[in-house]
């Protein structure tokens, strides 16, 4: 499944680089793509490994606020 999310504290390729970690932090994350002009990251994921309320978590460990679009 992809989803986009909202990510306004994200403001520079330093915050890009921390969430698409993501990627190599959680089993079930195929691939994240941000943009930090966009406030924005698509997440495409594995439901059946991860749900959308551990990734957000994870999202905000590391220091950010992330809210799902449409």
């Amino acid at each position: 499944m992809k989803k986009t999310y909202s990510v306004p504290d994200m403001h520079c390729s330093n915050c890009v680089m921390k969430l698409e970690g993501l990627e190599d932090d959680l089993p079930g994350i195929r691939e994240v793509n941000a943009s930090y002009h966009k406030q924005q990251m698509v997440i495409d994921f594995d439901e059946a490994r991860i749900s959308e309320a551990q990734i957000l978590e994870a999202v905000k460990k590391k220091g950010y606020q992330a809210f799902a679009l449409g």
